[in-house]
């Protein structure tokens, strides 16, 4: 359980929320689809729709999510038949331009631990090459599992040991 800002005011600083799950961001879902995949087991699990076939579900759900600032995001969700997949539609395409979400970023969803179980969304970096500094290739050769030199293009290509 974390603790997410409470949106509804500055008394209750922070509610107990549960971790439903989280999944790195592909191309496609930050690309010209504009849709999110959900996992299937995660949607059934965690965001089930009654009857999938029937007219009304096929066109999808809202579902409203809070994001840490408080502001409140509403996307589609629905089944798509064609590719069997479960995705958040309308309103995801303006949370990925807000967010700048990236391939590789992290999304997870939430559910707070109060009575209203509301639900939250929350964006997180890929840890990065971006924000590490140049990156040196770097060969090590490892012996019986000891690492016995390495050669690294910074220093020239030589040879550097454990000490």
């Amino acid at each position: 359980m974390e603790a997410i800002r409470d949106p509804s005011g500055p008394d209750r600083a922070a509610m107990a929320c549960h971790l439903l799950f989280q999944k790195e961001v592909t191309q496609s879902d930050v690309g010209k689809l504009n849709r999110f995949v959900i996992p299937k087991q995660h949607a059934e699990k965690h965001f089930p729709l009654r009857n999938r076939t029937s007219p009304t579900t096929s066109k999808g759900v809202l579902l409203n999510f809070i994001d840490s600032g408080g502001k409140v995001w509403r996307f589609r969700y629905s089944y798509w038949n064609s590719s069997r997949s479960y995705v958040l539609t309308r309103g995801w395409t303006r949370f990925v331009k807000e967010k700048s979400l990236r391939t590789g970023d992290i999304v997870s969803f939430h559910r707070s631990a109060g009575p209203e179980k509301q639900l939250h969304i929350k964006c997180m970096r890929r840890s990065g090459l971006s924000q590490a500094g140049p990156i040196h290739p770097v060969q090590m050769v490892r012996l019986f599992g000891v690492d016995i030199f390495e050669v690294s293009a910074e220093d020239g290509g030589g040879y550097g040991g454990g000490g």
